[in-house]
């Protein structure tokens, strides 16, 4: 396990180090000049001469290119040019907001769903899986930023349970969480149950479940301990994708309910025209998504023993 969890990092390298060109080119693609919207349109030519020779940005695209790529290999992610700070503290700041949030929307979320999607495989056909399957549809088809408003309009501007801006000073922590985190469990949930009920109906098929229940095991046991044990895989591969699309989609979310995150960040970079601080920011989420799909793909290992890794 130990070689092959070497392979997969290894392998990622070239991954981080492609979403790394791709961002910075990318980037620079976008309408405006980081001098003047830092500046303001009144500045004069010769400031913003002078503020583009002091962030290198007069110098030619492959000078830019080869400086930041030099100091990307050396774990260097320049300094931020709006926050007037190094862009791994900035990162470092802001990034165990966004982990939380991912952290234990995907935990809750999970929870739910595997419970569901077994209460809707056990009735199979009848109202409450019926029930189950049409809310899991509808929450698919919603996208978050839709979930997260009619999250605020109900609980904030209706219920007033939890504030409009999670940021606002005197809000509590759980306060501040409660908005993206029931929006996060909503979306997480729907695609979970559903995976969760179809692994379900699979698993009870087959011979060993027949067996089980001949031999007088209890339901729950037999549910739980030898159903729910060999449909993990399924779950977990989409839990994994759930934690993954998590951090992409805590962009949305921090926007929404306005939360001090690695999402918000990234998006006052773009307005700012903050290009290291954006490459920095999208390195971070591509390296937290890969860094996800590596652990799923050891977790397999501990969930189902009939997977072994070639050569181990």
């Amino acid at each position: 396990m130990g070689s092959y969890v070497l392979k997969r990092f290894l392998s990622a390298v070239p991954t981080v180090i492609g979403v790394f060109v791709v961002v910075f080119f990318v980037i620079r693609m976008i309408p405006g000049d980081p001098a003047v919207s830092m500046l303001g349109s009144g500045a004069t030519e010769a400031q913003i001469q002078v503020y583009r020779v002091k962030y290198g940005l007069d110098a030619p695209l492959p000078v830019q290119f080869g400086i930041a790529f030099r100091n990307f290999l050396t774990g260097d992610l320049g300094d931020s040019i709006s926050l007037y700070k190094p862009v791994r503290e900035a990162i470092m700041e802001r990034l165990p907001g966004t982990v939380q949030l991912a952290g234990l929307g995907v935990v809750a979320g999970g929870i739910l769903a595997v419970f569901l999607g077994v209460a809707a495989a056990v009735f199979r056909g009848k109202w409450p899986d019926l029930l189950l399957t049409s809310l899991s549809s509808l929450g698919m088809s919603l996208p978050t930023f839709y979930i997260g408003l009619w999250v605020l309009m109900i609980f904030a501007r209706k219920l007033g349970v939890i504030p409009v801006l999670s940021n606002a000073r005197g809000v509590s922590y759980w306060q501040s969480m409660f908005g993206p985190l029931l929006t996060m469990v909503v979306g997480e949930t729907s695609l979970l149950t559903r995976t969760t009920r179809s692994s379900m109906l699979e698993i009870f098929n087959e011979d060993f479940i027949r067996t089980a229940r001949a031999k007088g095991l209890p339901e729950k046991w037999v549910m739980f301990r030898h159903a729910l044990g060999n449909a993990m895989i399924p779950i977990i591969t989409v839990t994994g994708y759930n934690l993954a699309t998590a951090f992409g989609g805590a962009i949305v979310l921090e926007a929404v309910f306005t939360r001090n995150g690695i999402g918000s960040l990234l998006i006052g970079a773009i307005n700012a025209r903050d290009y290291p601080l954006i490459q920095g920011a999208a390195v971070v989420i591509a390296m937290l998504m890969i860094l996800v799909n590596i652990m799923t793909d050891i977790i397999y290992g501990f969930a189902d023993p009939r997977i072994r890794v070639s050569g181990e």
